[in-house]
């Protein structure tokens, strides 16, 4: 009995690892597939709809559906390119501005600390020089990049348009190594799996406007340089749970301070900004993406964590939503119960999303 037990846990064991070899040597593959499974999930009852309403084929709806995925990343990557280019000219022009400004803020350090200018410059002048040397070099590096960005997204494009136009073909597949009796439950499954994905895109984009159209209203009353910039990335890095929102809050806090703000309108842009972001966490976020796709906090930074070491940047935005696939999962596969209740976020009412429970007091009014 031991002998057994030790044996099923070296099996486990090795499995695990495989895993992992795998996910790390073919990320390659993975991530474009990955990506292109996600965006397609995402038009998915668009193409559905087409196909009902319109009676067109499959090939033409999974190649509009493609199209539509196309335009709007195209959109979006043109502006940031552009904006992206803006800001580093800038900063190429405004060292000097820079640099006078904190020499500025040396002179006040001075006279609260007592600590010298020549100390100061000795100590922070190649610093900040340095840093913005760095921070040219880091933007044209993703300017460089561009290139390889564009390529890797027309595969995505390329391994998306197939996948809507095999899906049928992948579920039939799937159901050949499925026992009948178990069939209907694995339809089931695939269904939510699918729903939840597509409600985890679709709301997290939903999101991501409301934020930026929050952040247009904040960064144009403050008059911040760079407010496309700002926007688009401040925006697009909240898809990343918990580090995406602190970067989007910290990032205009810091070109308000190295642009020039007062202290007035640094601590209060920093305080309508911190307003701005537990809107997103605590309003948004529970009433659009909801409690569907709810997992623990603790899995969600493992699960950020484990895609960064294995995938990279692109781990951090893809892990999320498949540890929530896995959770669904998990729940309707016999022994791993625990598994899924594990991964997921249990608390009282949990169930009922905030737009619900909204719903229902008001119900109980009338």
């Amino acid at each position: 009995m031991r002998f057994k037990s030790l044996r099923k846990s070296n099996q486990v064991f090795i499995f695990a690892a495989l895993l992992f070899a795998g996910l790390y040597y073919g990320a390659g593959l993975l991530v474009p597939l990955t990506f292109a499974v996600f965006f397609a999930a995402l038009v998915l009852p668009v193409i559905y709809w087409l196909e009902k309403k319109t009676g067109i084929g499959k090939p033409f709806s999974s190649f509009l559906g493609t199209l539509l995925i196309f335009i709007g990343i195209g959109i979006l990557l043109f502006f940031f390119v552009q904006q992206l280019g803006v800001f580093l000219q800038d900063i190429i022009e405004s060292k000097d501005q820079i640099i006078s400004y904190l020499r500025k803020v040396q002179l006040k350090a001075a006279d609260v600390t007592g600590f010298s200018l020549q100390e100061q410059n000795k100590l922070l002048e190649e610093s900040i020089m340095e840093l913005l040397n760095m921070t040219q070099t880091y933007v044209s590096g993703i300017l460089t990049g561009i290139t390889g960005l564009v390529l890797n997204f027309l595969l995505v494009l390329i391994l998306m348009f197939l996948v809507l136009l095999n899906r049928d073909k992948f579920e039939k597949f799937l159901m050949m190594y499925i026992k009948p009796e178990r069939q209907e439950e694995t339809k089931e499954v695939i269904q939510e799996a699918r729903k939840v994905a597509y409600k985890y895109l679709w709301g997290r984009l939903q999101v991501m406007t409301i934020l930026a159209a929050l952040y247009l209203v904040l960064f144009t009353a403050y008059d911040l340089r760079h407010t496309g910039l700002l926007i688009l990335f401040g925006a697009l890095i909240t898809i990343i749970p918990y580090i995406g929102p602190f970067i989007s809050g910290t990032l205009p806090i810091l070109f308000l301070i190295i642009f020039g703000g007062t202290v007035e309108e640094i601590i209060s842009f920093t305080i309508l900004i911190a307003i701005v972001q537990l809107i997103e966490s605590y309003v948004l976020e529970p009433i659009i993406i909801g409690s569907e796709v709810e997992q623990s906090p603790l899995f969600i930074i493992l699960a950020i964590i484990l895609g960064g070491m294995l995938w990279g940047p692109a781990g951090f935005i893809l892990f999320v939503p498949i540890f929530s696939m896995l959770k669904i999962v998990f729940d309707h596969t016999k022994g791993l119960e625990p598994v899924g209740y594990l991964l997921g976020n249990e608390r009282p009412g949990s169930k009922e999303n905030l737009m619900e429970k909204i719903k229902r007091k008001i119900g109980r009014k009338n």
